[in-house]
């Protein structure tokens, strides 16, 4: 029983490994861009950000 929790439980932690080493590539490979959360709050008939947090920055 102690070793099938510790196989999942180093599965877990590689699986969390390899996903944190690609965000990490891709934030070394993309440099130049910017990464953004969107707006998860959208009107739908518009699709413009409705009293969220991603409209407070505007660009001129």
């Amino acid at each position: 029983m102690n070793k099938t929790i510790l196989i999942v439980l180093i599965v877990a932690v590689a699986t969390l490994a390899l996903m944190m080493g690609g965000l990490g590539l891709k934030m070394l490979l993309h440099k130049e861009k910017e990464f953004r959360r969107p707006c998860a709050n959208a009107d739908p008939k518009t699709g413009r950000c409705a009293h969220c947090t991603c409209d407070l920055k505007k660009k001129p």
